[in-house]
């Protein structure tokens, strides 16, 4: 299991952003984070086409099954909905790995028990406007 912004392990930074102009904003060979949605796509070809790693924020099996074929290199699950997620990256073996969101270290225990790919807190994602 991954962890990202967890207090105790140093890890990566996602940025999230909500334009191209705002990737023009984060670090080199940085992740950026975004929803998934109709409105996004000309973004995610963007990142698509400019080599840049991402996050998709995905609700259900089907948006992780469009997320995965647009190349998103992590998932951000709520994690009610983690474990059917899951399993369909298991069974289509996906190359994203899924990511649950949870702002309490506390709520890691729940996260393990589904067998998620990992965690991400609050932490690790840097809010990104242009």
């Amino acid at each position: 299991m991954v962890l990202f912004g967890h207090p105790h392990v140093p890890s990566e930074r996602f940025y999230h952003i909500e334009s191209i102009e705002a990737v023009r904003h984060t670090p080199a060979n940085s992740v950026v984070a975004l929803f998934f949605s109709p409105a996004n796509l000309d973004i995610i070809r963007y990142l698509k086409d400019n080599g840049v790693r991402f996050a998709l924020f995905v609700d259900n099996q089907g948006d992780a099954v469009i997320a995965e074929n647009l190349r998103a290199s992590y998932l951000i699950v709520n994690p009610k909905a983690g474990s059917a997620i899951q399993s369909v990256a298991e069974h289509y073996l996906f190359d994203a790995k899924v990511l649950g969101y949870i702002d309490d270290p506390q709520r890691l225990e729940e996260l393990i028990d589904l067998r998620l790919d990992g965690a991400i807190f609050p932490e690790a994602i840097i809010k990104v406007t242009t």
